[in-house]
């Protein structure tokens, strides 16, 4: 998937080009909340690539996190920000119109990338199947895609504006539609986690049972490469030899497609990756968004008293 540099970028490039086609959209549209729908598809993110690392149990906690990044569960929690947090003057409503487009076009972004398909939550829990093939993740069109992105993100901190301040509405009814709108987002993904091995979302049924896979078409993406001889990579803490004389290292980070045959992968399309070095471009999105959206006058009231410091 696209890192959060990219999905921001051409989020505010959207929008700002919907604007100058439409300028009346100006008097309705709160950048804000466009930019957290762009974000908010990854909001277990970290989390996975956290339990990855802490080396926690992979198919049942990747089950219930991957679900988030779904228009389903994504507009569960757009409807809690948008009964909560609305800014002054502003409806819940438009809030919640505001949050799913950029909501909608990130996952677009995530489901036009990658030449190994291997899965999709976006229309979770009906479908798991990847929409579109796409471009390399670290090919041309995308590294074009990240400087265009960033370039769009430095014209938008030039030119921060002074929004309307966000309110915390904290009525009976608010509160109590927001806490069931939470509780169903955080317990659906627990209903569904055996429907997803059945569905073999994300190629989760070959990884539970490979032998009933024997002589089919199967894809992995960015699975950790344990041992360089024979090749041999990892997914779901499960590994598979792949029959490849191409040479790896022990730590690089592969996708593949090719046919599982005698407990082996013979590849068809094989990808290397960068490993997770999209997670330093996250972080530095991530300080972008907090500056896009924490009010100006704040900030000029902090530097206002640091130069009479």
């Amino acid at each position: 998937m696209p890192d959060w540099v990219t999905h921001l970028g051409t989020t505010y490039i959207a929008a700002h080009t919907s604007l100058r086609l439409n300028q009346r959209l100006a008097r309705w549209v709160d950048m804000r909340y466009l930019l957290l729908g762009a974000l908010l598809p990854d909001a277990t993110r970290f989390t996975i690539i956290l339990v990855d690392i802490l080396d926690c149990p992979a198919i049942p906690i990747f089950t219930y996190l991957i679900p988030f990044h779904s228009l389903l569960i994504v507009a569960l929690l757009a409807g809690v920000i948008a009964l909560l947090l609305p800014a002054v003057g502003m409806s819940s409503r438009r809030v919640f119109g505001l949050i799913m487009p950029g909501a909608a076009l990130h996952m677009l972004l995530d489901d036009l990338e990658g030449p190994v398909g291997c899965g999709s939550t976006t229309f979770y829990p009906f479908y798991f199947g990847k929409p579109f093939n796409g471009w390399n993740s670290e090919g041309n069109f995308a590294t074009f895609l990240l400087v265009v992105s960033a370039i769009a993100l430095g014209v938008a901190l030039s030119q921060r504006q002074l929004w309307p301040a966000f309110t915390l509405r904290l009525t009976r009814w608010r509160v109590l539609a927001a806490v069931f709108l939470l509780g169903v987002a955080l317990v659906m993904p627990l209903c569904f986690r055996g429907w997803m091995i059945e569905q073999n979302a994300y190629y989760l049924g070959f990884v539970a049972n490979p032998s009933a896979f024997e002589g089919q078409s199967v894809e992995l993406c960015f699975s950790e490469v344990i041992a360089a001889a024979p090749v041999t990579i990892e997914e779901f803490d499960t590994p598979f030899v792949l029959q490849t004389s191409e040479a790896f290292t022990p730590g690089e980070w592969v996708s593949v497609a090719g046919i599982y045959q005698d407990g082996v992968i013979q590849p068809t399309v094989l990808i290397r990756h960068r490993g997770f070095s999209d997670v330093v471009l996250s972080v530095i999105a991530a300080v972008v968004f907090v500056l896009l959206v924490v009010d100006g006058r704040i900030l000029k009231r902090l530097r206002w008293r640091s130069k009479q410091d």
